[in-house]
């Protein structure tokens, strides 16, 4: 097996983790690779360079996981890229809930849900988190530079009859799917497929073009079309339902020691086998 260097972090790094966590690890973030089918324009990877040579192994995964045991993990968290991409998912998956009492969730953009799901199992991932961030094909393809949304949705419904717990992420793009029609589309869809249903506040992080193209205040955007919810709240997440739908509006984090229950308290690991600390920059 081969041995993966982790970086290392700097005094003022170290300060927070011995001061704000006591050396805890609630959260563990994994970027299975860096590579993904779709080219979304908005794309920042997470921080993760697209050209980053990925090189994780399953037992890479499972000896960190096995590490953090004892400073309190309790969530993994698979992203990319596209983590169904990784060809050693199922085993993984497996492998995880034997030697973890842990949390599991998976974010992915859903096309290739339909071919991986022999891979999958609802008594194992607690959460699968779909990015939809429109309805409309044209739109559709217009942000992922592809023509996949009927896979997109064809694999929900896979998803949704076979028992598992699914969050629709829909990032707010002004001037693609702000309108209050295309809002009340999303947010009907899930509440008939008895989805939760995740509204994403554009990050500052994206390419500074894009950012200014597209993005929108997301509380304004969400009341011009209606919402009610408190918009004075300070916190990162705020929580709503309408028609039955439990909604989240996530806004970016400007705190981490003061984000929605540590949510930025975790650790990331990346294609490349490094650990890091929760934020990329």
């Amino acid at each position: 097996m081969n041995r993966y260097p982790f970086k290392i972090f700097g005094r003022s790094e170290k300060d927070y983790w011995r001061d704000r966590s006591g050396f805890e690890v609630p959260s563990l973030r994994i970027s299975l690779t860096s590579g993904c089918n779709e080219n979304c324009f908005y794309c920042h990877n997470e921080g993760v360079p697209k050209k980053m040579t990925s090189v994780i192994q399953t037992g890479d995964i499972i000896n960190n996981i096995y590490m953090l045991r004892e400073y309190g993990l309790k969530k993994i968290k698979f992203t990319g890229g596209e983590p169904l991409l990784f060809k050693d998912l199922k085993n993984l998956l497996y492998k995880i809930r034997h030697i973890a009492d842990a949390d599991i969730f998976i974010t992915t953009n859903g096309t290739l849900v339909r071919k991986r799901m022999k891979d999958l199992s609802p008594n194992i991932i607690n959460k699968i988190s779909v990015s939809l961030d429109t309805l409309n094909p044209d739109i559709y393809k217009f942000i992922t530079g592809k023509n996949l949304l009927g896979e997109v949705l064809s694999g929900l419904n896979m998803l949704k009859k076979n028992g598992y717990n699914i969050e629709i992420d829909n990032l707010l793009l002004k001037g693609l799917n702000t309108d209050k029609k295309c809002l009340n589309d999303i947010i009907g869809y899930c509440s008939e497929n008895g989805f939760s249903l995740q509204f994403i506040e554009l990050s500052d992080k994206t390419e500074s073009g894009i950012y200014r193209n597209y993005y929108g205040d997301p509380v304004k955007i969400l009341q011009k079309s209606g919402m009610d919810f408190n918009s004075l709240k300070s916190n990162d997440r705020q929580f709503f339902k309408i028609n039955g739908a439990k909604i989240t509006l996530c806004r970016n984090v400007k705190d981490p020691c003061e984000s929605s229950g540590g949510r930025c308290s975790g650790l990331r690991l990346l294609p490349n086998g490094f650990l890091k600390n929760f934020l990329y920059e």
